[in-house]
């Protein structure tokens, strides 16, 4: 769904940035740099993905790069422009966020079966099973994430936190799964009612939308779940001028944070708009096949007699 400006929220911005694959003829002093990256990134091979960061402090160190926060932008804004033209694989670089890696083994095989049976009774068949489109949900704020995906995750819709979306690495992940499904895909996205909020979706929408292109996968569709001016007005919702320094876009009259709503009418509003887009007998369907399954694989667990 797109406006009249073919933006997602029908707003114009004056385009800077490529979309997507794009083929690039870096200076000679720009492709120095990328030449250097790829000398790291060589170095390092076994210890691949690496952060920008840590690119970043091995050229510093082994090619005397300038140690200062002008010279990151420039690496990061290389890497950005290399990796879109295939200079540099999308694979070597990674954006972290929390990691957690843990330790294999178990106590005892009682404590395995335990875990086996404990998992098999919260098994489900997967609620998606049958749906003519793959419907996501997007949340700017990662800290709402928790809350709006109980409601989604129980319609079998995912949600993913769409906060990070200036990276190219999240959103070529995205492209990638988009692109690799049999049907099209409807993306749902939750924000803020301010420059930045709608320019993240935009720029995103465009960006994944020209990489799912160059992939070969069905275009997605994008929506604005909110915050939209309907909401603001029905639930009168407290607003702010927008941000002298947020210059993005047309000007805006007010500005409102998603958080302004109550979790109940955040969540409303999640649930209906997701409720609209799916197949709820598809859905009811994959409940009860999921039900007959979860017996089946109980009665298959050994017990303390066998």
């Amino acid at each position: 769904m797109t406006g009249l400006n073919g933006t997602v929220s029908g707003r114009a911005y004056k385009r800077t940035r490529v979309r997507g694959f794009a083929e690039w003829a870096p200076r000679p002093h720009v492709q120095h740099l990328v030449d250097q990256v790829r000398t790291v990134l060589e170095e390092n091979r076994d210890f691949l993905p690496m952060t920008a960061r840590q690119v970043f402090y091995r050229l510093v160190g082994a090619h005397r790069y300038d140690k200062t926060e002008q010279a990151y932008a420039r690496l990061l804004e290389t890497l950005n422009r290399a990796r879109r033209a295939h200079l540099i694989p999308m694979g070597s670089i990674r954006d972290d966020g929390g990691t957690e890696i843990g330790a294999p083994g178990w106590d005892s095989p009682e404590q395995f079966w335990r875990a086996i049976e404990s998992t098999a009774r919260s098994y489900t068949h997967a609620l998606d099973d049958g749906q003519p489109v793959a419907v996501e949900l997007w949340v700017e704020a990662a800290g709402m994430v928790p809350m709006v995906a109980r409601v989604a995750g129980a319609l079998g819709v995912p949600t993913y936190s769409s906060g990070g979306f200036d990276s190219v690495t999240l959103k070529h992940g995205a492209a990638q799964r988009i692109s690799w499904r049999d049907t099209p895909t409807t993306v749902l996205h939750l924000g803020d009612h301010d420059p930045s909020g709608l320019s993240i979706l935009d720029s995103a929408a465009e960006d994944i939308s020209a990489f799912v292109r160059d992939m070969g996968g069905q275009a997605p569709t994008f929506a604005r779940l909110g915050v939209t001016e309907e909401q603001i007005t029905r639930y009168r919702l407290p607003s702010a001028p927008q941000k002298a320094t947020d210059r993005r876009g047309e000007h805006m009259r007010h500005t409102v944070q998603a958080e302004a709503m109550s979790p109940t009418q955040l969540t409303n509003e999640v649930r209906a708009a997701l409720e609209s887009v799916i197949d709820l007998d598809a859905l009811e369907t994959a409940r009860r096949l999921g039900e007959r399954e979860r017996a089946d694989i109980l009665a298959r667990i050994p017990t303390a007699e066998d």
